[in-house]
């Protein structure tokens, strides 16, 4: 078995057909279909089942390739660190944010670093309705925000990345009478009071969720919101992502719950860059800590 054969049942599960598998990795189907015939004969193991119209895993391939993803990204994770004793790695990480995942960045900045201490990372937060405008202006070597496709494509000059599709989630602290619930409602947060970052999408969002929403305050201060949460004093609109492995959403102190509503507003999760910048090895080996993250 070698990293190659990894690579050819990861691909082959991805697009369920050995023909399709070998166009993306530019070899002959013939070639793809012979290797898998001698993995699976030197693993004693049947991987796929060729059906009519496409190729699926068995039971036993499934554990097989989800074993083999976890390799190859180990491996490609090597071959960035043997690049970079090189040389050949750029030494600066130049990342643009939402105040939304600065967590979910920052977590993955203190994952990246052990693996490149060496590489220095600079974040700059800007508001939602901003940030494609500082893209253009600070060129930043990679940019994470909310927004949906339609309105990325207007920008002619940005590639773009979907990274996930995110739902929303009212943030309560521990002592809030809705902590006990797995979902709500807008009908449910009638008497409750909202502190909502100071972004006019998400005070839309929320007034358009909400009919009559009751706003405790409105603060650029992340910390300061939490913290209110926390208190019990009032709850938050947060994307599902957001607070995933928050200390304090693991620890219990917090809890986001998904929220049900007929207006349901829903924006992805993306990674941005200009088309006129390459995109790095360093900037694409940190957007996969920030799948890792994710999932």
């Amino acid at each position: 078995m070698n990293i190659e054969h990894l690579k050819y049942i990861v691909e082959i599960s991805k697009e369920e057909s050995i023909t399709k598998a070998a166009k993306n990795l530019h070899i002959s189907a013939s070639a793809v279909s012979q290797a898998l015939k001698e993995l699976e004969k030197k693993l004693d193991l049947k991987l796929f089942i060729r059906l009519k119209m496409k190729t699926v895993p068995t039971e036993a391939g499934f554990e097989v390739i989800n074993q083999a993803k976890k390799v190859l990204y180990e491996y490609e994770i090597l071959e960035e660190k043997i690049a970079y004793q090189k040389d050949t790695y750029h030494t600066q990480l130049k990342i643009a944010t939402v105040p939304g995942v600065v967590y979910l960045v920052n977590e993955s900045i203190i994952k990246f670093k052990k693996d490149f201490p060496m590489v220095d990372v600079q974040v700059f937060e800007y508001d939602p309705g901003q940030i494609l405008d500082f893209i253009h202006i600070d060129q930043p070597d990679v940019a994470f925000l909310f927004s949906n496709e339609k309105r990325l494509s207007e920008n002619k000059d940005l590639r773009f990345e979907l990274m996930a599709t995110t739902k929303y989630c009212v943030l309560v602290g521990k002592n809030s009478p809705l902590y006990k619930l797995n979902e709500v409602t807008p009908e449910d947060l009638i008497h409750e009071n909202f502190v909502l970052y100071n972004s006019n999408s998400l005070i839309e969002h929320s007034r358009k969720i909400f009919n009559n929403i009751k706003i405790l305050f409105i603060s650029n201060n992340t910390d300061s919101i939490k913290e209110t949460v926390k208190s019990g004093l009032g709850v938050t609109l947060v994307r599902n992502i957001t607070f995933k492995n928050h200390p304090d959403a693991l620890s219990g102190k917090i809890k986001p719950i998904p929220l049900k509503s007929p207006t349901y507003i829903s924006d992805e999760f993306w990674s941005v860059s200009l088309r006129s910048k390459p995109l790095n090895k360093i900037s694409k080996n940190f957007i996969k800590y920030i799948h890792a993250c994710i999932e």
